[in-house]
């Protein structure tokens, strides 16, 4: 899908909404007034949430799998169960985090019963987390092309654990807190100690450039 459509949509059902209930638009709610929205039987609401989520569901189950139609696959079985369990579906406090939770665990459950385990795949049939500096990064206006290759390529010798890490607290600003739980560690140190030597092998492997790194990943704070 296009951003910009996706966005469009997004306004149109929001919209939509609004002119029919004569309520503020959807993209004014907070995540605890949409999903009570949802769960209390407001199809529009539910609609709005699947139209943000989608695509955001989309590009984060290609990171686990090549397979498309089965990334798209276990999203639409996710919202059906969502649609037909919503009665009995606790409170968010993060819908984003709930989505990814929840698909993660679905996509994993499902490749591990079909012999296919996340942890050892190679990239013949796994794409891994991709971590990479696109242009619209903070700091991107400081950086040539080859100081980004090399970053580029310092992140590529990252685990998938510590890849997945990475997109989770400097992309999508998870705390450790939900980190801890999105991966299924026992302790929140677990996490702590993960990031740690992600920050250490990626400072080791740009020697010189470390800098850098660390004027990038305290824009990413920033912006958290």
């Amino acid at each position: 899908m296009e951003v910009r459509s996706d966005n469009i949509l997004l306004a149109d059902t929001a919209k939509a909404s609004a002119a029919k209930y004569g309520v503020a638009p959807l993209e004014h709610a907070s995540d605890q007034e949409l999903w009570a929205g949802f769960k209390a039987g407001n199809e529009e609401a539910f609609e709005y949430i699947y139209v943000k989520y989608f695509p955001v569901l989309y590009n984060y189950g290609n990171q686990f799998t090549r397979d498309k139609d089965l990334v798209k696959d276990i999203i639409q079985d996710l919202f059906i169960y969502l649609q037909e369990k919503k009665d009995r579906l606790g409170d968010v406090s993060s819908i984003k985090f709930y989505l990814y939770k929840s698909y993660r665990n679905r996509i994993i459950r499902y490749l591990n019963r079909n012999n296919f385990s996340w942890e050892e795949l190679d990239d013949e049939g796994n794409m891994g987390f991709e971590v990479m500096l696109t242009d619209d990064y903070p700091g991107a206006s400081v950086i040539d092309e080859e100081l980004k290759q090399k970053m580029d390529k310092a992140f590529a010798t990252l685990t998938k654990r510590q890849k997945e890490i990475v997109i989770y607290y400097f992309y999508e600003g998870f705390s450790y807190q939900q980190i801890t739980s999105l991966m299924g560690f026992a302790k929140i140190d677990y996490t702590r100690i993960l990031m740690s030597r992600t920050i250490l092998k990626l400072r080791k492997e740009l020697g010189e450039s470390v800098i850098m790194l660390n004027l990038i990943l305290l824009a990413f704070s920033a912006n958290r």
